[in-house]
Parts: C-alpha cells; structure tokens; sequence
C-alpha cells in the first residue's frame, strides 16, 4: 500500500521503502504462510496479516505503536485470476 494523501505533504522515510522492499525481495517466501492476504511490514519483518489491508495497517499501528506510514503489500499466487479465465474457456 502506498503513504496516504495525509502523508504527501511530507517525505516517505526511508524505513517504508526498505519494508516494501524487504516484502518484495521475500516475496516467494510470503506466497507460502500469507497466501491471498495483506501484511504490514515493519522493520523487514511481517507484523501483522489479514483479508483487509485496512485491518492489517491497523493491527501493524497497534502491535508496534508506529504512524503512517507503514508497508502493506498484498500477496497472491494469481491462482484465482488464471482459475477464472481457465473456467470461461
């Protein structure tokens, strides 16, 4: 998930994108535990995971007690999207 609106006005710290960067670069690693789910990354480790991104920021926010903004990247397979279009043909 990107910073919001509020934090425009602001610079990103660079902890965000190294979280962002951190879930991308284990990304094969997330598919396995947190398949179709958001997490929330907070210094390089999964904080919080849900069905919602809101409810993962919001359980990130809780357990660590940090502001926006806070890395939620949502981790699928593609399964569901290729399932669907197999079905159609």
């Amino acid at each position: 998930m990107s910073p919001t609106a509020e934090s425009a006005s602001q610079p990103i710290p660079r902890r965000y994108w190294q979280d962002q960067r951190w879930a991308f670069d284990h990304y094969p690693e997330l598919v396995k535990r947190y398949e179709d789910r958001w997490v929330a990354v907070v210094d390089r480790r999964i904080v919080a995971a849900s069905k919602s991104s809101v409810k993962a920021e919001e359980q990130a926010r809780a357990k660590t007690g940090r502001q926006l903004p806070i890395a939620v990247v949502f981790v699928e397979t593609g399964r569901r999207i290729y399932n669907e279009i197999v079905d159609l043909v």
